[in-house]
C-alpha cells in the first residue's frame, strides 16, 4: 500500500487527489447510467459512493504518514537500541510484509465484504445479480471491496508494527529518567489510532443521504473501535509495566536514601541539608510518569476522539436540516 503513495514532499496529499478523481469517475460512470435509466425514480444513493471514495483516498495516505511517523519513532529510540543489526531488522518489519501475509489479509477483507453483501442483499442470489446486472449494480457491489481491502490491510499492518514493537520492549533500554528511551513509544501508538477513528468519523458521510442499512456501517463500527485499543495497548501495556517496576526500584533507592539522611552524624546542617536532598529526591521520582504518554500524546489522542461523535452529530444535524427544508418546501 505504500506504493500507491509517490515520492515527494506533496505525495499523500497528490495520492488522495488521484483516489479521489478515480472513485468519482468510477462512481460518477455509474451514477449516469442510474439517472438515465428509464425506470429511474428520482433517487440516487449518493452518500454511499462519496463514503467509499473518501475511505480509500484517507485510508491510504494515513498509513503512510503513520509508517512515516513510525520510523521516526525508531530515530528517536536508536540510541536505545545497542545492536544495528535489530535495527535494521525492526525498520524492514515496518515496510515489507510476505506474499503469504498479504494473500491471508486480502482473503480475509473479501470474506468481511462477502458477508456484509450478503446481509445487505438477503441471499447469494441476490448478491450475484447485484454483481453481474449491468455496470451499474456491479460497481456499487464491488464498491464496498475496495474499502474492505484498503482498511483491513492497513488495520492488519498496523497491529503488525504494534506487534514488532510489544517483542522489542524487553529489549529496549528504557530508562524511566529519560523520556526519549519510551515516550517515542506512546506517541507512535496514539498516531497508529488515526486510521480506525478516522475511518469512523468517515462513515458518518453516508448517513447525509437519508437513512441506510444497519449492516452498512454496523461491520465496520465493530472492527474499527477494538482496533483503537489494540494499537494503543499492544506496544504500551509491556513498556508500562517496566516502567513501573523502574520507579517501584528508584523509590526504594531514595527511600534508603532518606534513610540514611536521618541517621545522627554529628553535624546537624549536613544531617539537614541530605534529608532534603533526599525527600527531593524521592518526591521527584515519585511525580515521574509510568504510562509512556506525555501530555502532547494526551492532547492528540482526546482530540482524536472527539473527532468522531462529532463528526456523527454534525452529519445527523444535517440531515435533519435537510429533511426539514424538504418538507417546508
Amino acid at each position: 500500500m505504500l506504493r500507491l503513495v509517490p515520492p515527494g514532499r506533496f505525495g499523500r496529499w497528490w495520492s488522495a487527489l488521484i483516489l479521489l478523481a478515480a472513485g468519482a469517475a468510477l462512481f460518477g460512470a455509474a451514477g449516469l447510467q442510474i439517472v438515465r435509466h428509464p425506470g429511474y425514480d428520482g433517487q440516487f444513493p449518493w452518500s454511499i459512493p462519496l463514503f467509499f471514495t473518501c475511505a480509500v483516498a484517507y485510508i491510504v495516505p494515513m498509513f503512510h504518514f503513520i509508517t512515516m511517523r513510525t520510523h521516526q519513532c525508531l530515530d528517536t529510540l536508536e540510541a536505545y537500541v545497542p545492536s544495528s543489526k535489530r535495527r535494521a531488522e525492526l525498520r524492514d518489519a515496518i515496510d515489507r510484509r510476505s506474499l503469504a501475509w498479504t494473500l491471508r489479509s486480502a482473503g480475509a477483507a473479501v470474506l468481511l465484504w462477502l458477508v456484509q453483501s450478503r446481509l445487505l442483499a438477503g441471499s447469494w442470489e441476490n448478491v450475484w445479480i447485484g454483481l453481474t446486472a449491468n455496470f451499474a449494480s456491479s460497481v456499487f457491489a464491488i464498491g464496498p471491496l475496495f474499502v474492505w481491502l484498503t482498511m483491513y490491510v492497513a488495520m492488519s499492518a498496523l497491529v503488525q508494527n504494534a506487534l514488532t514493537f510489544r517483542r522489542l520492549v524487553p529489549e529496549l533500554e528504557t530508562d524511566i529518567f529519560e523520556p526519549d528511551s519510551h515516550m517515542p513509544v506512546g506517541s507512535m501508538a496514539v498516531t497508529s489510532t488515526l486510521v480506525s477513528l478516522g475511518g469512523m468519523a468517515l462513515m458518518s458521510i453516508m448517513w447525509l443521504g437519508g437513512p441506510i442499512d444497519w449492516w452498512t456501517t454496523l461491520p465496520g463500527l465493530v472492527i474499527f473501535a477494538p482496533f483503537v485499543l489494540l494499537l494503543l495497548l499492544l506496544p504500551v501495556l509491556p513498556l508500562h509495566r517496566k516502567l513501573l517496576a523502574q520507579r517501584r526500584a528508584a523509590l526504594e533507592d531514595a527511600q534508603r536514601m532518606l534513610r540514611r539522611a536521618r541517621e545522627p552524624k554529628g553535624d546537624d546542617d549536613a544531617a539537614m541539608m541530605r534529608q532534603s536532598a533526599a525527600l527531593s529526591l524521592h518526591r521527584e521520582v515519585a511525580r515521574l510518569p509510568v504510562w509512556p504518554f506525555d501530555m502532547g500524546a494526551v492532547t492528540r489522542f482526546v482530540a482524536y476522539a472527539v473527532i468522531v461523535p462529532l463528526t456523527w452529530a454534525g452529519a445527523a444535524l444535517i440531515e435533519m436540516l435537510v429533511n426539514a427544508l424538504v418538507e417546508a418546501g
